[in-house]
C-alpha cells in the first residue's frame, strides 16, 4: 500500500496572528509601565524640590522673625539700662525716700513680655535670655529694697550700677552681634531682611 509523502508542519495563520498580537500587546504594556514609572519619578523629584524650598522658606522666615525680635529686645534693654544707670546715680546721693519714690524708674517690658508668646524666642541664645531675666528681676529687687530702706541707698546704688554696666558692656554688645550674624547669614543665602515678609503678603 502506497504511503503519502510526509508534509511539512506549518504554524496555522491564526496562531501566527495571536503571537503577533501578544507581542504587540506586551510591548504596549511595557511602554505604559515605563511611562508611569517615569511620571512617578518626575512627580517625586518635583515634590522633593518643592519640599526643600518650603523648608528653606520656613527656616529663613524664622531667622528673619528672630532678627526682628533681637533688635527690638536690644532697643528695649538699652532704654532700660539707661534708666537703671540714672537711678543708681540718684541713689548714690542718698536722697530722701520721697525723691526716690518720685523718680522710681518704670522699665519697659513690652518686647520682653511679647517674647513669651513668640515661637522663635527659644532660638535666641540662652545667655541673652538669662542675662535679660536677671537684669529685670535684680533691678526690681534692689529698687524695692532701697525704697523700703531694707538696704542702704549707697548699697543699692552699687548693685544697680553693676547691673547696668554689665548689661552695657556684655549683654547688649553680644545681643547686637547675634542679630547682625543672623542678618549676615540671611544675606549669604540671598535673603534680604524684609523680603520674606513681602512675599507672605503678596
Amino acid at each position: 500500500m502506497a504511503t503519502s509523502p510526509p508534509q511539512d508542519k506549518k504554524i496555522p495563520k491564526v496562531l501566527q496572528q495571536v503571537d503577533n498580537k501578544e507581542l504587540r500587546s506586551t510591548g504596549f504594556w511595557l511602554n505604559q509601565v515605563f511611562l508611569v514609572l517615569s511620571t512617578i519619578f518626575g512627580v517625586y523629584l518635583a515634590a522633593q524640590s518643592g519640599l526643600e524650598q518650603a523648608i528653606k522658606f520656613d527656616t529663613y522666615s524664622k531667622m528673619e522673625d528672630n532678627y526682628y525680635l533681637r533688635t527690638s529686645l536690644y532697643d528695649e534693654l538699652l532704654d532700660n539700662q539707661r534708666k537703671i544707670q540714672a537711678y543708681a546715680e540718684l541713689l548714690a546721693k542718698s536722697p530722701p525716700t520721697s525723691e526716690l519714690e518720685f523718680n522710681k524708674p518704670t522699665l519697659d517690658k513690652y518686647v520682653w513680655h511679647t517674647m513669651q508668646y513668640s515661637p522663635t524666642t527659644l532660638e535666641t541664645p540662652s545667655a541673652i535670655l538669662s542675662a535679660a531675666r536677671r537684669f529685670y528681676s535684680q533691678s526690681q529687687f534692689y529698687i524695692e529694697r532701697a525704697l523700703k530702706r531694707k538696704v542702704s541707698a549707697r548699697h543699692a546704688s552699687e548693685k544697680l550700677g553693676k547691673l547696668a554696666t554689665d548689661l552695657e558692656q556684655n549683654t547688649l554688645p553680644y545681643l547686637k552681634r547675634s542679630a547682625q550674624a543672623l542678618k549676615q547669614e540671611l544675606a549669604d543665602n540671598d535673603v534680604q531682611i524684609g523680603s520674606l515678609k513681602e512675599l507672605e503678603h503678596e
